[in-house]
C-alpha cells in the first residue's frame, strides 16, 4: 500500500532547502521539450501556424515575437508575409515552453534559418521583450529596429 504524505508549507521547510528546490523546480519546468520536424498545414497569425506531427495537428506560437491582431490590416500583412514563407514547407519545431491556452511555444525553422528571426528582421513582428530572453533576442532587437527606420513591414506608413 501507499502511504499518503502531506505535503508541508513552505514556512515549516528549514530555510537551507529553499533554494535547492527552487532550482529543481526550475530544471524541472524550464527543460525544452526536444525539437521535432513536421509541415506548416495552416497559418492563423503572423506569429501562430499549425504544424502536422505523428498524424496530429499541433499549434504552435512563435516565441519571442508579437505580431499585430489579425483583425488590423497590418495583422492581416503579417498572416500574409508568414503564409507565403511557411504554409506546406518543412519547418523545425524548438519547443520552448507552452503557453496559458496550451499551444506550443517554440523557434521555428526553415531551411536552417529562423521564421522568428527572419519576420521581426522583415519588419512584421516585434520582439516580445517580456518573453524573449535567449541569446538570439538581441539580434532580433536590432532587426526590430532596422525594420523601423526603413520603413519595413508593417512600418511601411510610419
Amino acid at each position: 500500500m501507499f502511504s499518503r504524505t502531506r505535503l508541508l508549507p513552505m514556512s515549516t521547510l528549514p530555510m537551507r532547502y529553499i533554494p535547492v528546490l527552487g532550482i529543481c523546480m526550475l530544471l524541472l519546468f524550464s527543460c525544452p521539450a526536444r525539437a521535432w520536424n513536421g509541415k506548416v498545414l495552416k497559418v492563423l497569425s503572423g506569429d501562430t501556424i499549425v504544424v502536422s506531427w505523428k498524424d496530429q495537428s499541433r499549434t504552435v506560437k512563435l516565441y519571442g515575437i508579437d505580431c499585430p491582431e489579425t483583425q488590423t490590416g497590418p495583422g492581416q500583412k503579417a498572416r500574409a508575409f508568414t503564409r507565403a514563407k511557411a504554409k506546406a514547407k518543412t519547418a523545425k519545431i524548438n519547443p520552448m515552453t507552452r503557453d496559458e491556452q496550451g499551444r506550443t511555444v517554440a523557434q521555428v525553422f526553415m531551411n536552417g534559418q529562423s521564421l522568428n528571426a527572419f519576420i521581426v528582421r522583415s519588419g512584421y513582428g516585434l520582439v516580445n521583450r517580456k518573453q524573449c530572453t535567449v541569446p538570439s533576442c538581441e539580434d532580433w532587437l536590432r532587426y526590430e529596429r532596422y525594420a523601423y527606420k526603413r520603413h519595413k513591414g508593417i512600418w511601411a506608413k510610419l
